[in-house]
């Protein structure tokens, strides 16, 4: 039996840029969730960066009939979101994190909307590294980096202490991300990382300089079967 995560990243609900209204990024976020309904999909994983303001409720609001697990990015504010999610919610440090173990794999979400993983979730990680079954990591932030402009201004801080740790296991490592705002899959030793598009608008993968494009919404669709994982891009055509 295969079972189906609809992943989805940077919304960006209600942010002044790039479209100065509230009513753009909604269209998106309306657009990609009627898609992912229509494939049957009842579980959603975010992966951070979901808006501000009447964004954040408005986000809530329409996925409450959905099986939803959320990881903070950098423009999420923790108690704001932990109004309507607090599932891994520590509140001494305002982070936000977890693991859960499934039938064939373990899911672990991590937390760097402060754009470093904090030696506090870096000991937990480690801990939490040991494992029998391949691990699915879902992060708002790319692990592994790329020779493009908007990894050398956006990248997260401490990223190769995490890559340290990771290559250590014997395990397969699978990361599904966002932040970049763009589809981008690259294998390193026992890690697969696959970052998927925004809802909101893409940047182009130019070495250097930072080039958006509103045209297309995206998300990823991610089937996990026995000891089988698989994800597929599925891209929205915008008309504002």
């Amino acid at each position: 039996m295969i079972g189906k995560i609809a992943h989805i990243t940077d919304l960006h609900l209600d942010e002044d840029f790039p479209f100065g209204d509230e009513v753009s990024a909604r269209k998106r976020f309306d657009q990609i969730l009627e898609d992912i309904k229509e494939s049957g999909i009842n579980r959603i994983v975010c992966t951070g960066d979901i808006g501000e303001n009447g964004g954040i409720p408005y986000f809530f609001d329409q996925l409450k009939k959905m099986s939803v697990s959320i990881v903070l990015g950098n423009h999420d504010n923790f108690i704001k979101i932990c109004k309507y999610y607090n599932l891994g919610a520590d509140y001494g440090s305002n982070k936000m994190y977890r693991s859960k173990v499934e039938k064939y794999f373990k899911l672990i979400y991590l937390d760097s909307s402060s754009g470093v993983i904090d030696a506090k979730q870096l000991e937990w990680l480690k801990k939490e590294l040991i494992s029998p079954k391949p691990i699915i990591i879902f992060i708002h932030h790319p692990i592994i980096g790329l020779n493009l402009k908007v990894d050398e201004i956006g990248k997260l801080k401490n990223r190769k202490d995490l890559v340290k740790k990771l290559v250590e296991v014997p395990n397969e490592i699978t990361i599904y991300c966002g932040h970049y705002h763009m589809e981008n899959t690259i294998v390193y030793k026992n890690i697969k990382q696959c970052i998927t598009p925004a809802a909101a608008f893409q940047i182009k993968q130019e070495i250097d300089k930072i080039e958006i494009d509103t045209a297309v919404s995206g998300y990823r669709i991610i089937q996990l079967g026995s000891n089988k994982l698989s994800s597929n891009v599925r891209f929205l055509n915008n008309a504002d």
